[in-house]
């Protein structure tokens, strides 16, 4: 259990900018001050923000401290969040096991983003901060168990970029034109009807719309980046093949049949743009 100071004084319950030392003290203070903003909302009453933050402060300090079936209950709110966070002292904050939870620096940025406070940071910047390192914490895990597909990737647009009518944009992502069209181009808020087939760089199929005898229909918006700016570039009736690197395609989290940080071949025909 952790061990907690229970004092509910205006004093202990102020807003303070923390010393963080470490990018562990960052997180844990960053996912205080997301919390605290998140949850604000569920505070509202005639009571004062300050009561406010008392109360919930208190809840969460006993409720983190005792059993469950003894909590005092001032707050079901606090109660509830001080469980979830109890539950990661053992997990690791974020269900990292490398990520010590330290309550101070929680409770500290929960106080400030109950209070509205931006002090070391706003809501949106926590969140930001956290989704980064989080990210790059996970491609670190990732290219330690699969790096070689990100090397394998990385060799073969090396080479498949010096290719007669392959084209690689600034992105990084390589196409070349089966077939051109000429309809118009989809913007990036249309939705496109297209049959496909996506490819590892071993050749095996890990997705087709020809299979499915059916073409798929999608917002430009909702694929991921490669995807997306290829279509923009395909006038209706076209057929590309796209070559797109990892960091274009599921980069570290991989999907449904494609290994993390792996590239993707896929053959794309645009059939019409089904709305504007």
């Amino acid at each position: 259990m952790m061990t907690l100071s229970a004092c509910n004084s205006s004093k202990t319950n102020s807003t303070k900018d923390p010393v963080l030392s470490s990018e562990i003290d960052s997180l844990n203070y960053s996912y205080g001050v997301a919390l605290g903003n998140d949850i604000k909302i569920n505070l509202l009453s005639s009571d004062s923000i300050d009561q406010k933050t008392k109360s919930f402060i208190k809840g969460l300090e006993e409720g983190s401290k005792t059993e469950a079936d003894e909590k005092p209950g001032n707050s079901a709110l606090a109660a509830y969040f001080a469980d979830l966070i109890k539950q990661q002292e053992s997990s690791g904050l974020f269900g990292d096991s490398t990520i010590r939870l330290n309550f101070k620096f929680i409770k500290q940025g929960l106080i400030n983003g109950l209070n509205k406070s931006e002090i070391q940071m706003t809501p949106q910047q926590a969140n930001e901060y956290i989704n980064k390192v989080l990210n790059a914490r996970q491609e670190v895990k990732m290219m330690s168990m699969f790096g070689e597909n990100k090397e394998a990737g990385e060799s073969f647009l090396a080479e498949n970029g010096g290719k007669a009518g392959v084209v690689t944009t600034p992105s990084g992502l390589q196409y070349e034109v089966i077939e051109a069209g000429n309809g118009p181009k989809p913007t990036d808020s249309d939705v496109v009807k297209v049959h496909y087939t996506g490819t590892l760089l071993d050749g095996s199929e890990f997705d087709s719309s020809f299979k499915r005898n059916e073409p798929a229909e999608f917002s430009v918006n909702q694929v991921i980046p490669g995807w997306k700016e290829g279509l923009l570039l395909m006038p209706v009736g076209s057929k590309y093949r796209f070559y797109i690197p990892q960091q274009l395609a599921y980069g570290a989290k991989g999907a449904r049949g494609v290994e993390p940080l792996s590239m993707l071949i896929y053959d794309v025909e645009l059939l019409e743009i089904v709305k504007k």
